[in-house]
């Protein structure tokens, strides 16, 4: 990722209607995952801090900790997560087996820093305690690379398959995996073809207050719902993996 958009992501994270979305996902998603809530949670990849931040105001008995390989994301993310941080490796994460409850992970395993995103998958299962949940989002479909994914430098994006392959290949159990963002997708969809040679550029952009509060909105209730029936399409893959006791 190029190292301004960690300082753009620092500045919206808190009010841009994506990030309010995906935090209220995998805020609700680990409720249902974990109705008494995570003892011990990390999140992997965790930019500049602001899933971490929203995480603990929703689980304030949970322990975080968090990670990420970037040192723009880590100057930014003690002021957010409020948690022990580490510079590492999706690859080669720097925590004991079975040391977490919940590990969550929000569109880490796509990029090009990641080399192989199944290893990736299997060191946050190892990390995962018997019984415990890993949380992914990750951006969907291949043929909407655009100038964002250049931006962001997009390695892959996902088909279902994909992660059902990568599911199993790590020993984990598929408990959901459903579309998300997909009230946008059509929109968002027209815009990456249209930019698809473009010069690379970031989508974050914090929209007029009033369309950003009615997205807020709409898309908190999206997570809710998504958690509850499948949407038919979307332009991220979230999934809810679970360690087996045995």
């Amino acid at each position: 990722m190029e190292p301004e958009e960690y300082a753009r992501i620092h500045a919206h994270e808190r009010d841009h209607f994506w990030y309010r979305g995906v935090h209220a996902l995998f805020a609700g998603a680990l409720a249902r995952a974990l109705p008494g809530g995570p003892r011990r949670l990390l999140d992997a990849g965790c930019g500049t801090g602001g899933l971490l931040e929203s995480l603990g105001r929703r689980f304030p008995q949970a322990h975080r900790f968090g990670f990420d390989l970037s040192p723009h994301a880590l100057r930014f993310a003690p002021q957010r997560a409020a948690a022990p941080l580490a510079r590492a490796s999706i690859e080669q994460v720097p925590f004991r087996d079975a040391t977490f409850d919940a590990v969550v992970s929000a569109d880490v395993l796509y990029h090009r820093a990641v080399t192989d995103d199944a290893a990736a998958l299997r060191e946050l299962a190892r990390v995962t305690r018997p019984g415990g949940v890993v949380l992914l989002n990750l951006p969907a479909h291949r043929d909407l690379f655009g100038a964002h994914d250049a931006f962001v430098h997009t390695q892959r994006r996902y088909e279902r398959e994909d992660v059902i392959r990568l599911a199993a290949a790590a020993g984990l159990t598929l408990e959901r995996l459903c579309w998300w963002n997909s009230t946008l997708f059509p929109i968002a969809r027209a815009r990456r073809r249209r930019t698809k040679h473009a010069t690379a550029q970031s989508d974050v952009a914090l929209p007029p207050a009033p369309l950003n509060a009615l997205l807020c909105i709409w898309l908190r209730l999206e997570a809710w719902w998504t958690l509850r029936a499948p949407m038919p399409v979307g332009l991220s893959l979230f999934a809810i993996l679970r360690r087996p006791e045995r």
